[in-house]
C-alpha cells in the first residue's frame, strides 16, 4: 500500500469515528503525514465519509484511486439518472 493510499485508509476511518480536527492532526503527525487543513477535514467528515457509505466500489475509488469529490458527485448523478430510467 502506497504512503497516499494509506494515508487516505486513515481518513476515511477517523472521518467515520467522528474524530475531531486536532485528533485527526494528531495521529497523522504520529504517521508521519502532512497535518490538514479544517477545510479538507471537513470535505472528509462530511462529503466523503457519505459517499462511500454502504459502497464498497466508492469506497475503492476514494482509497485506490484517489476519486475527487467532483467525480463522486458526477457518478451519483450518473447512477440517479440511469435508475430513473429505467
Amino acid at each position: 500500500m502506497t504512503t497516499s493510499k494509506k494515508k487516505r485508509k486513515c481518513l476515511l476511518r477517523w472521518a467515520r469515528k467522528g474524530l475531531s480536527l486536532s485528533a485527526v492532526n494528531r495521529r497523522l503527525k504520529e504517521e508521519g503525514f502532512e497535518e490538514m487543513s479544517n477545510d479538507q477535514w471537513v470535505l472528509w467528515g462530511t462529503y466523503y465519509v457519505e459517499f462511500v457509505k454502504d459502497d464498497p466500489y466508492f469506497e475503492h475509488e476514494l482509497i485506490n484511486n484517489n476519486r475527487s469529490l467532483s467525480w463522486f458527485a458526477s457518478e451519483a448523478n450518473r447512477r440517479k439518472t440511469k435508475t430513473m430510467l429505467s
